[in-house]
């Protein structure tokens, strides 16, 4: 299986970078000079400036309409160089990762997922954005809402990762955004890394691709992993990796359509009682009853390690508190801002033109254009002047 994982924006970038450290194909696309110089693993030859005659390399300062427009004035020069690096080799996932709440990412993502979808039809393009803060104020979450909109319309799905999963730990704020992005690379790149290998049961690409293709709908990754001494029940770490502590997506498992389960670990603890009991469980709690399964006993691990994906998921806390938190602010401000409006018309009502209070004044004498050159002009005033 092919994944090329692209980044767009400053968080984007970032994550595509520590993909780029376990040898995925990487692509990094910026308005910031200074954010694509600050990139330690992907090729240099493969870190694109975006929008420098709109932004001078400086970036957009979170605003999406300069994201959008940026990456529309050099999608020629981005699309030329995913050609080059596709070939002849089909690749199955474009993998896009984003912040939402950002300029570039924003307001770029969009333009580039539709460019994708249109070269690629056979592909898949999947958005994996990272939700802004709370705390972060109003206008990254109206960034995010909007975006959320657009990608909906055009990704086959997105993995919204929630930033406010930081908060629960006690690491300072540099420590926290970097455990956020090594956990979205380590919990894909483990998935993609058991596709296409030989198992008990395997799974493909066709059934990563399957799973994928959700309409537009979100999808989160769940993850759990443990010292297999110390795994007294398997059935449990697998369902763990479904639950709060095993997500980054506050979301209703039970509205999603789709699901899939890859369980790597050695052969001893990998006991089919345990497996199928969670699989049970799971396939009756999801609102479409179906997952894809793969199981890859390995005698070389000494760690289980159990990765999860759940996409066709239309409830999710994390998405409707955005989405809700921007409505009410569009609302108040457009509010706002008619109340402003009318306030200003009320006031200035009334006020006559300043014909209608002076007599027009004779301005002294007028030089007619006769098609005469400046100089002439000129001349003509200094006679008058010194009469």
């Amino acid at each position: 299986m092919r994944a090329l994982i692209i980044g767009i924006g400053q968080c984007g970038t970032k994550i595509a970078d520590l993909f780029a450290l376990v040898d995925f194909e990487t692509l990094a696309v910026n308005t910031s000079r200074g954010d694509l110089e600050y990139l330690k693993h992907v090729p240099q030859d493969r870190r694109i400036l975006v929008g420098e005659s709109i932004t001078g390399g400086k970036g957009v300062n979170a605003n999406p309409i300069l994201g959008r427009e940026a990456m529309k004035r050099d999608l020629p020069l981005v699309m030329r160089k995913i050609n080059s690096i596709v070939g002849y080799e089909d690749v199955d996932i474009f993998f896009l990762t984003f912040g939402f709440g950002g300029g570039t990412g924003a307001g770029g993502t969009p333009v580039l997922a539709e460019a994708l979808k249109e070269e690629y039809p056979d592909s898949l393009v999947v958005a994996i954005g990272a939700l802004p803060l709370r705390e972060e104020g109003i206008r990254p979450t109206i960034n995010a809402a909007i975006t959320i909109d657009k990608l909906s319309k055009i990704a086959d799905s997105i993995i919204a990762i929630d930033n406010n999963k930081l908060k629960e730990g006690n690491d300072d704020i540099s420590r926290a955004y970097e455990r956020i992005n090594y956990t979205i690379v380590e919990r894909i790149a483990s998935l993609l890394a058991l596709v296409d290998v030989p198992g008990e049961q395997t799974l493909d690409a066709s059934d990563l691709k399957f799973v994928l293709k959700a309409f537009g709908s979100f999808a989160t990754v769940g993850y759990a992993k443990a010292d297999a001494s110390k795994v007294k029940s398997l059935s449990r770490l697998i369902i763990k990796s479904f639950e709060s502590e095993g997500l980054y997506l506050d979301a209703n498992i039970e509205s999603a359509l789709y699901g899939l389960v890859a369980i790597h670990g050695p052969p001893e603890v990998l006991k089919a009682g345990d497996i199928f009991e969670a699989l049970d469980y799971l396939t009756g709690k999801i609102r479409g009853k179906q997952i894809f399964r793969g199981f890859y006993p390995d005698p070389r691990e000494r760690e289980v390690e159990v990765v999860t994906l759940l996409s066709g998921i239309y409830e999710s806390k994390s998405i409707e508190e955005i989405v809700k938190t921007a409505k009410q602010y569009a609302r108040s401000f457009m509010e706002a801002k008619k109340e402003a409006e009318t306030k200003k018309s009320e006031l200035l009502s009334g006020l006559p033109d300043f014909d209608d209070v002076y007599n027009a004044p004779i301005i002294g004498d007028v030089v007619e254009d006769d098609g005469s050159d400046v100089e002439s002009v000129v001349k003509s005033l200094r006679r008058k002047r010194n009469g």
